[in-house]
């Protein structure tokens, strides 16, 4: 049975398409090992970020304002995806744009969306406490210095700016809270 199941193989595909496709099928099953190594016991991969906590308070309301629209961050195709009450909901929940606030869910995914946007980079600022900040995607687009399809969106040291440099330099949570709500507050 083997014999006739390869000879039919061959016959359909030729020699030379045979070896392809078994190289293939070796290529492949070696990623899939490569990959999984990578994940964690829960089977998510651990990433370095700052303190969730204030992220979920104070900065992911206002990304949810300033980027979470639905013609930018709040759209499924961005690499950093922003979730909130008034942009894009997460799929898994019910939930339309403009109805129930943002939800845990939402949040936490805001803040691995920021977290993995830079890993290594994301890596180095937790390992020296936010001293190398300035040199995150996430702050570099926000100010313009990368090419960013929104545009500059904050000036250095600005309440925007401010706001995610003190998460990012593990600042207490009131000083956050106030750059960020300094920063919502001309986008209501």
């Amino acid at each position: 049975m083997r014999r006739n199941v390869r000879e039919r193989i061959r016959a359909a595909f030729g020699r030379r398409s045979l070896a392809a496709l078994g190289v293939l099928v070796t290529g492949l099953f070696g990623l899939g090992f490569g990959a999984s190594s990578c994940v964690g016991e829960a089977g998510l991969e651990a990433y370095a970020c700052p303190n969730p906590a204030v992220f979920t308070a104070s900065v992911s309301p206002y990304l949810e304002r300033r980027c979470g629209t639905l013609d930018c961050h709040g759209q499924p195709t961005r690499p950093m995806r922003i979730y909130g009450q008034l942009g894009l909901r997460h799929p898994v929940e019910n939930n339309v744009s403009g109805g129930v606030a943002t939800t845990q869910l939402e949040l936490e995914s805001n803040y691995a969306s920021v977290c993995n946007l830079d890993p290594a980079a994301m890596q180095q600022v937790v390992d020296d406490l936010g001293s190398t900040a300035d040199k995150l995607l996430l702050v570099n687009k926000a100010r313009g210095l990368e090419r960013h399809k929104g545009g500059k969106i904050v000036n250095e040291q600005d309440p925007g700016d401010l706001c995610i440099l003190g998460w990012l330099g593990f600042k207490d949570a009131a000083t956050v809270a106030a750059s960020c709500t300094a920063a919502i507050e001309p986008l209501k």
